[in-house]
């Protein structure tokens, strides 16, 4: 499911993966916002779901996002993320208490549904 989120201010086109077990974020929202960024001592390597498909994180970020009645301070993984601005994971979804409701095609948080973008919303 997809939806803006607003980091440090920024609103970013954001994917709510539960199949992540990272929050990234662009390096391009990084410059953009001029998030300072922390080069990892160890980068990490990003596994996807496909053979072969592998990539390193180099650097991270804290960030503040607010999504409805939710504001945080987060670490995010900078990562090349295609699409989207943002991607929101396990980690901060379990963290948060985020539920998808793909029945009713909302994001809830701590109880409050939020409506996730209609396909006619993300193609703009």
């Amino acid at each position: 499911m997809a939806r803006y989120i607003t980091l440090n201010g920024f609103r970013a086109y954001t994917l709510f993966d539960s199949g992540s077990t990272t929050n990234s974020v662009s390096p391009q929202v990084t410059e953009v916002v001029k998030l300072p960024v922390f080069q990892l001592d160890n980068p990490v390597t990003l596994q996807l779901g496909c053979i072969g498909s592998r990539s390193k994180i180099f650097y991270s970020c804290n960030v503040t996002a607010v999504f409805g009645p939710l504001s945080v301070d987060h670490y995010f993984d900078v990562t090349n993320i295609d699409r989207y601005d943002c991607i929101v994971g396990n980690p901060w979804m379990r963290e948060h208490r985020v539920l998808l409701d793909f029945a009713n095609d909302a994001i809830v948080i701590n109880g409050v549904p939020i409506p996730a973008l209609t396909e006619g919303e993300e193609q703009e």
